[in-house]
């Protein structure tokens, strides 16, 4: 469980840094045919886009703990969707990090297409609603105690 989780974690951070490109090293003169390769002008993301990211991971980490832990106490989840999965530790990450990786990827789609805005919007609203998805479930861990 902890290997699942921390390789997840890795993937999340690795997506979230930004790629650098190497320097043109134009001292050299080329030794024969060469082909001029064109790529798209790369646009810095800002702090907000990997902030987000982070936050969505930190988030989707805490439910999945919280929920497994409170089924453990007896609790059940609400969500019929995981309920079948809630009590399989491997189940419950895998599908925490391919959720988390879904979402980043859409964001990640939207931000190259320009629509930076909507990029933002969408992992607001998603960071948003694992956030009361969180909050439900320290109310329900507060009740177990």
């Amino acid at each position: 469980m902890v290997r699942a989780f921390l390789a997840a974690s890795l993937g999340m951070t690795l997506m979230a840094v930004p790629a650098l490109a190497a320097d043109n090293d134009t001292s050299a003169e080329p030794t024969g045919a060469s082909v001029a390769i064109e790529s798209a002008p790369s646009v810095a993301r800002g702090p907000m886009l990997p902030v987000l990211y982070g936050t969505l991971a930190g988030l989707q980490a805490y439910d999945g703990w919280s929920t497994m832990k409170a089924v453990r106490l007896g609790a059940t989840e609400a969500n019929p969707a995981v309920a079948g999965i809630a009590s399989n530790a491997s189940a419950m990450w895998a599908v925490k990090a391919g959720v988390t990786m879904v979402s980043i990827y859409a964001a990640e789609r939207l931000w190259r297409q320009h629509r930076r805005a909507e990029a933002i919007v969408t992992m607001v609203a998603v960071n948003g609603m694992m956030a009361a998805v969180a909050t439900h479930n320290a109310s329900v861990m507060r009740g177990l105690k």
